[in-house]
């Protein structure tokens, strides 16, 4: 689907494809907003190719958002427009979901854009609420559009990054939950939840580091296609992204603590264990010692005739057992069972 957008004489049009490429041939003035959403290769090459004219490897990292892996946020300057790559992200895990503790599910789109003095031509495949809400805005105030490509595009990133705060807030209640299990009743389940975490984390820093690197370059006006009114903006979304990125830094260490708590709480169990079972073995070997003794197949055994000799062996390994017992909880060994 491809929603086209004309900002014109201060009357906001919406124009088909054929319109489009009329009002570029007769270079009519105005801003231009082109939204190209799951658009099919004919539209692509028709709007991208034919009436812009865009650079064939730009295209082909728009082509790429397709993949899960496309690429990775960046900003290339083809001197008279701007590709800029932006991945959203967003949490698809329900809240009841998350604040057991479970795995926080997240999907990661591409949202490719060509920005030019007056035109701005935004490319994804997946539903975004970003460029929906920028178009609802613009729709409701037109003058959005005359102050240009580069202010319509900050809306885009800015809803986006705003969009971020749920998906922090979901690892937070996700680690909070995992780390409640970790030293509650931890299982193999639990080590499987806090790798899958972490991996999460370390794609959300990833994608933010990209992406704070990328507005960081946008918002120093590094490039003549940002307005300096509006770079105030761009660094506004930038300093949102920093706090992000400190904030997916802190909870990959809390991960990495909590994996180090679900090794010292699954080790401390095992050396319960291995004391229990250290403790019946010990028990036991003065008494395999003494049975064995009696055990012996010779003729003359001392006590062998006797009739209370089964109950005065019997009584005899009773007290060593219970005279060991008692010696360990003296020093302290059965402490913790």
């Amino acid at each position: 689907m491809v929603t086209i957008t004309s900002y014109q004489n201060n009357e906001l049009r919406k124009l088909t494809i054929k319109e489009l490429a009329v009002h570029l041939q007769q270079q009519e003035g105005g801003v231009l907003w082109v939204d190209l959403e799951d658009p099919t290769e004919a539209e692509e090459e028709t709007v991208l190719l034919s009436l812009f004219d865009f650079h064939p490897l730009a295209i082909e990292d728009c082509q790429h958002g397709r993949e899960d892996e496309g690429p990775l946020p960046k900003v290339e300057d083809f001197g008279e427009y701007l590709f800029v790559v932006f991945n959203p992200m967003e949490v698809t895990s329900s809240p009841d979901a998350m604040s057991r503790g479970h795995e926080l599910a997240i999907r990661t789109s591409q949202l490719s854009a060509f920005l030019s003095k007056r035109v701005l031509v935004t490319h994804h495949y997946k539903p975004l609420r970003a460029t929906a809400r920028a178009a609802a805005m613009c729709g409701k105030n037109a003058h959005l559009l005359k102050r240009g490509p580069d202010y319509v595009f900050h809306l885009i990133i800015d809803d986006i990054v705003d969009g971020y705060t749920p998906l922090m807030d979901g690892l937070d209640t996700v680690i909070e939950g995992i780390e409640d299990e970790v030293f509650e009743q931890p299982n193999q389940d639990t080590m499987f939840r806090i790798l899958e975490l972490k991996k999460t984390i370390m794609t959300i820093r990833r994608v933010a580091l990209y992406q704070r690197e990328m507005l960081n370059r946008l918002s120093r006006g590094e490039f003549s296609l940002i307005n300096r009114q509006e770079v105030a903006y761009y660094r506004n979304v930038y300093d949102h992204l920093v706090r992000m990125a400190d904030m997916a830094d802190s909870y990959r260490d809390m991960v990495s603590g909590l994996l180090d708590g679900y090794l010292s709480v699954t080790s401390n169990r095992l050396n319960r264990v291995m004391k229990v079972l250290t403790i019946i073995s010990t028990i036991f070997l003065p008494l395999s010692f003494i049975t064995g003794f009696f055990g012996m197949n010779f003729v003359h055994l001392p006590g062998s005739g006797w009739v209370w000799g089964v109950a005065a062996v019997t009584l005899f390994m009773t007290a060593v057992a219970g005279g060991m017992l008692l010696w360990f909880g003296k020093n302290g060994w059965l402490k913790g069972q």
